[in-house]
Formats: C-alpha cells, structure tokens, sequence
C-alpha cells in the first residue's frame, strides 16, 4: 500500500449528529437506483458539488486529515477537482493543494515544524507549482470509495443496502442509505481511497460500512464509512473512519490551471 500523506489522501471524519430513524429494506422509491440516477445527471450537465473532508486512523503511517474542495464534471464523472489537504504528521503540520484538469495534475505541498520551519516542500520553492501528465492516481475512477461514485453505489445496492428517515441535515429532509460490503481490496491513491472486487494480490481487505444521506433531489449531502484493513497474511487490523460532505450542487465552480510562470518539473 502506499504511503498515505499529505501529497495521497483527500477523505475522513466529520462529528455531525443525525437522527437514527428505522431502517428498512429499501423500497423501490428510495432506492439507491434514484440515487445513482440523480448522480449521472449532474455528470451529463457538466454540473459541479463543493466537499468538505475529514478522515482518522488507518494502516500506518496514514495521518487524520481534513480537505476541502470542488468537482467538475463530465459525462463520465469528474472531470476536474481542486482540493487543499491539511494533515497533522509526526514532523508537523502538512499542506498541499492539487489540481487536476482532465489528465493534467499540478500540486504543491509542504510540511512546517510546530516552530514554523519547513521540514519538506514540493516543489523546493514555496508558491511554485508542480507539473505532471497521465498520473492514473489523481483521476476518478469506478474504483473510489466515494458517496458520489456510481461504481460504489452499484456495489452497495447489491449487498443488501437498506434506507431510513435520515433526519434533517443543514435544513434538507434527508433518507439516509447504508450497509456494509466486504472487499477483497483495500487501497488509496491521490484521488483517494478505493475498493477492489477480485483479489489481486494486495496489501489490505475487509469491510466497509458506509452511510449516506440524501436530499430530496436524491443528491447525496453527506457520506460516511468505516473501512477495516485486514493485512494480507494475518497481521493486526486497522480502522479507518472518513467522511465527506457535499454541498451547492450546481453552483459555478471554475478550476483553472496556475499561471505558467509558476509552474515547475521539479518535484
């Protein structure tokens, strides 16, 4: 598994109280179908959502972090994301911020000691840019464990998801979905942590419970999951809680590249 830190993680935890209400099998009306449906018609606008982020624990050496940012689409989902990373490491606080348009990916990234030093910057100066093309990491994927990805829907439908009054959330009447699937994969890259359906030899298994809350629209406001890594082989486990949030569907949002004077190759 690779290593989870400021420049590879964008999910987590947010402490927000709902209602329980009682669950149920999901009728045909509150189906993760609808769901799913509402998704593919933001992607087909070329619409956008702004995210706000938090995620603990996992296999070491992952950090809690929290991010924020906004998705643009296209008709096959993201199509381009800007999100900022703050994560608390052993040497510091981390920062990055990464922009990726299509299959062009630009990044910057630091971490300061608690005294204010840098401990490590990419690139090497402070306001520049990195520059890179055809990083498969960084684009959206069927593969992400993600509240807004149809491939992981489609996965939970077809393991027994059940739907709920979810309460109110942010002054939205929610139904709130959840369940749990088993995976043979666990894993995480730049455009965050993902999911595997056949066994390819990986460093990491095991369940994720998930929840997510839905408006009226049948746009997601808020999902939640607990992964458990089960190390290959027989090793300790690690829990791993993320959350994200999802807000002002449809409200403009332009992603742009940085200005070519600050842009580098050096990582």
């Amino acid at each position: 598994m690779k290593r989870m830190s400021v420049v590879l993680m964008v999910a987590g935890l947010l402490s927000v109280a709902f209602p329980a209400g009682t669950a149920h099998a999901a009728p045909e009306s509150d189906s993760l179908d609808a769901v799913i449906t509402a998704i593919k018609k933001q992607f087909a606008k070329k619409s956008s959502v702004r995210f706000s982020v938090k995620q603990r624990g996992g296999p070491p050496p992952a950090w809690d972090i929290k991010a924020y940012g906004a998705y643009r689409f296209s008709t096959s989902g993201v199509y381009a994301a800007d999100t900022t990373t703050i994560s608390q490491e052993t040497q510091g606080t981390g920062r990055s911020r990464e922009i990726s348009i299509g299959r062009e990916f630009y990044s910057q990234a630091y971490v300061r000691s608690k005294h204010g030093e840098y401990v490590w910057k990419s690139p090497s100066t402070v306001g520049k840019w990195s520059y890179g093309r055809n990083f498969a990491g960084v684009i959206w994927g069927e593969d992400l464990i993600n509240g807004i990805n149809p491939g992981f829907l489609e996965l939970g439908a077809s393991n027994g998801a059940t739907s709920a009054d979810g309460g109110t959330f942010e002054g939205v009447k929610t139904t709130l979905h959840s369940g749990t699937v088993t995976v043979p994969e666990l894993g995480e890259r730049q455009a965050g942590m993902t999911f595997g359906t056949e066994d390819e030899g990986g460093s990491w298994s095991g369940p994720i419970a998930w929840k997510l809350w839905v408006g009226p629209d049948n746009l997601p406001r808020r999902f939640h999951a607990i992964m458990r890594f089960n190390e290959s082989g027989g090793g300790d486990t690690e829990t791993m809680t993320m959350s994200i949030i999802y807000r002002e569907w449809g409200t403009p949002v332009k992603i742009t590249p940085p200005p070519k004077h600050l842009i580098t190759d050096d990582w």
